[in-house]
């Protein structure tokens, strides 16, 4: 088991100077702007990974009711686990007792060799406080200290020279966003029945709601847009579309509300539910935003690795966001018909044995308005003027050339379902023929 950290427990291994992030807190919850600080910061300072350590006791908190330490680990390390350069550390609470600061860096200096340098990240109440810390001249001694600051502020004159008192700091001021968000206000809203969604991950937000944390944990449920919502209602269509507003870039939002519409066009025309294809052509990239290592560790957080080729997990990760996105959205919104989550999970390698609904969705991420390559054009002239399963073949076909054509890797599966394919087409005609 890692001492610290399961993805950096051997940083500065290979004696390259390395800088390590330390962002401690209880974190009941954890929240957006706590994921924004670690990463404005990391970037100002060049900080090689970023590790956001869970107090078990926080001793400022003794006359409070706080959420158990496991609980908030495992929200905190799943809100983390998609982002390469940070992880969560439980070490505070396997060791037990009190929570000191002083006590995590000392054992984190027995652990890791002299090249990695430590930075304590702490905001500016937190930093103006360290004179009263235990050990506050050691942890002078063992870590610098990375303050973050709203916009325009900056540490008092007579606050800096109290902490430089206390030992001999080496202090980096970093100007951060300021979102307004704070543990408390996040409780407080989930006790009143208010929603905290784009306020904390939706992995948390799931976790608030099946724990039941903070008294209420009503949030969104009792919505229209929330897990009780009807899947093909224009409420929960409106606000899945919010959401995916602020989870991918803007060209990847044009790209899927052009496959919402060419997915309502090719229902119509083929005969299809054209409000579950609608709603399919939202979802299929719900999990485009992460790089290869977000998606791998996307896989590890909804344990997913048995099911998935450990190849493709490796070398391919960039197609997995179909799988995961259809096991992340049955997870948080259990009453999205199956068939739609189906044609999200294979809509990247397509298969041997689809639904219309799957056909649909696979040719309109091809065929949407914004791709403009190719035979594209031809493929679109075809629509109407061939049945469905003539569309699909001629767009799977045209997708394998040009995966040929570009020299890229091919899915495991791609010659499998090619064959598949054109085994069944063969037969198909033989039949005919009869």
């Amino acid at each position: 088991m890692a001492l610290f950290s399961e993805r950096f427990d051997n940083l500065g291994a290979d004696g390259r100077p390395c800088k390590l992030g330390l962002l401690g807190g209880t974190f009941d919850p954890l929240h957006v702007a706590h994921l924004a600080i670690a990463e404005q910061i990391m970037d100002e300072l060049e900080l090689d990974a970023v590790v956001f350590v869970v107090a078990g006791n926080p001793v400022f908190k003794r006359d409070q009711n706080v959420t158990d330490a496991r609980i908030r680990f495992d929200m905190c390390r799943a809100a983390v686990l998609s982002h390469p350069r940070f992880d969560a550390s439980d070490l505070e609470i396997r060791r037990g007792g009190d929570t000191f600061t002083v006590d995590t860096l000392q054992e984190l200096r027995a652990h890791y060799p002299s090249n990695v340098e430590f930075y304590l990240i702490l905001g500016s109440d937190a930093a103006l406080g360290l004179p009263k810390w235990r050990g506050s001249a050691q942890i002078a001694e063992l870590a610098h200290v990375a303050v973050a600051l709203r916009p325009g502020s900056q540490l008092a004159e007579e606050g800096m020279a109290s902490i430089l008192e206390a030992g001999p700091f080496k202090i980096d001021c970093v100007e951060v966003t300021s979102l307004g968000i704070s543990s408390s206000s996040i409780r407080a809203r989930v006790a009143n029945g208010q929603s905290v969604r784009y306020l904390v991950p939706e992995c948390v937000r799931a976790a608030i709601r099946e724990n039941g944390l903070y008294a209420s944990g009503a949030d969104v449920a009792d919505s229209p847009s929330g897990t009780d919502a009807d899947p093909l209602s224009s409420e929960f269509f409106d606000a899945r579309k919010e959401e995916l507003r602020l989870r991918v870039s803007a060209k990847r939002f044009t790209h899927i509300m052009g496959v919402v519409e060419t997915c309502e066009d090719l229902a119509r025309e083929y005969g299809c539910d054209v409000d579950k294809a609608r709603l399919a052509g939202l979802l299929h990239d719900w999990d485009k935003a992460y790089d290869d290592e977000g998606a791998r560790a996307r896989v590890a957080e909804l344990d997913m690795a048995d099911e998935l080729d450990p190849w493709v997990v490796e070398h391919m990760p960039q197609v997995l966001h179909g799988p995961t996105a259809a096991r992340a959205l049955a997870r948080d919104y259990p009453q999205i018909p199956a068939d739609v989550l189906h044609a999200v999970y294979v809509h990247t390698t397509a298969d041997s044995d689809l639904s219309d609904l799957d056909k649909i969705l696979y040719i309109a991420d091809a065929l949407e308005p914004s791709r403009q390559f190719g035979r594209i054009d031809e493929l679109r002239a075809l629509v109407g003027n061939v049945d469905l399963d003539e569309l699909f073949f001629s767009t799977y076909e045209y997708w394998v050339y040009l995966l040929f054509e570009r020299r890229r890797p091919l899915h495991p599966d791609t010659i499998r379902i090619w064959n598949d394919l054109t085994a069944a087409r063969a037969a198909a005609k033989g039949n005919k023929r009869d």
